[in-house]
């Protein structure tokens, strides 16, 4: 699955064009590594999104193609941790 679909889907971000401008300002890293807005996501990978006030780590543990509710989008990661930033 593209990476902008799944956090738009996972609800990590509200629109995928939100999820898409956080890419392409490299905040949003794939296990570590920078990532484009068309890389593909697979279950077990660790995505890291840093946005102005924290940096959260997110394991993906299901991948729903379609639109899917707040319950099912909860299902699909797992927080690994999150980070308060200093301004």
């Amino acid at each position: 699955m593209r990476l902008d679909k799944f956090l738009k889907n996972s609800l990590i971000f509200k629109t995928r064009s939100g999820g898409e401008k956080s890419i392409e300002e490299g905040n949003v890293l794939i296990n570590d590594k920078i990532a484009k807005p068309s890389a593909s996501v697979k279950v077990g990978d660790i995505l890291t999104v840093i946005s102005p006030l924290k940096k959260s780590k997110y394991k993906i543990l299901l991948l729903l193609e379609k639109n899917v509710s707040k319950k099912e989008a909860k299902e699909m990661i797992e927080i690994v941790s999150e980070e308060q930033l200093d301004l």
